[in-house]
């Protein structure tokens, strides 16, 4: 028979063995994230400072863009925002993704001053050429001219491609796909 001095201590062990497990259990926990006392949840000012300025000079930009379209006739203003214009149509298969592609093109600045002339190959999709050039030439069938002009932010963006295209600078191709 347990004597009241052993009842106690087995009381004791299995309140002491149960807030073991207790605590083990609670301390298994992952803490949830916390934010650094001295950062706010705030968005960062300079870049909502930066998105802005870049808006306003992609409007400048369009601005220009839209009169050399109207004053060299017959542009259509694509959704993503580049201007283009078939020159001649081919009789080749649409272009996609996926399609090989060979252009000659001719890179010009919207003064009419030619950067580079070239003939080229690639992978439509494979991101070979700047944006605004692979989305124009997804309009194209093989055999097809057109003139795109790309803006800054569609073309080489606010770093531009150097030496030859300057920062936040809108662009001129002049394409011949081949068949």
């Amino acid at each position: 028979m347990l004597t009241y001095d052993n009842k106690m201590r087995t009381y004791s062990f299995k309140l002491l063995l149960l807030s073991v497990i207790c605590m083990t259990s609670v301390s298994c926990k992952k803490q949830a994230p916390q934010l650094p006392s001295n950062k706010g949840i705030e968005s960062n000012k300079n870049e909502e400072s930066l998105l802005k300025i870049n808006h306003r000079l992609a409007i400048k930009e369009d601005a220009l863009i839209k009169k050399y379209a109207e004053n060299n006739g017959s542009f259509k203003k694509n959704d993503l925002g580049f201007w283009y214009k078939i020159i001649s149509s081919g009789n080749g298969s649409a272009i996609k993704d996926s399609s090989v592609c060979q252009i000659s093109s001719k890179l010009r600045l919207l003064n009419g001053k030619t950067l580079k002339v070239e003939r080229k190959q690639f992978i439509i999709g494979k991101k070979q050429l700047v944006v605004g050039l692979e989305e124009g030439i997804k309009l194209m069938h093989k055999g097809d001219s057109a003139i795109f002009v790309i803006p800054w932010y569609l073309g080489f963006g606010m770093k531009g491609d150097k030496p030859l295209v300057p920062s936040y600078t809108s662009i001129i191709y002049e394409i011949k796909l081949s068949n």
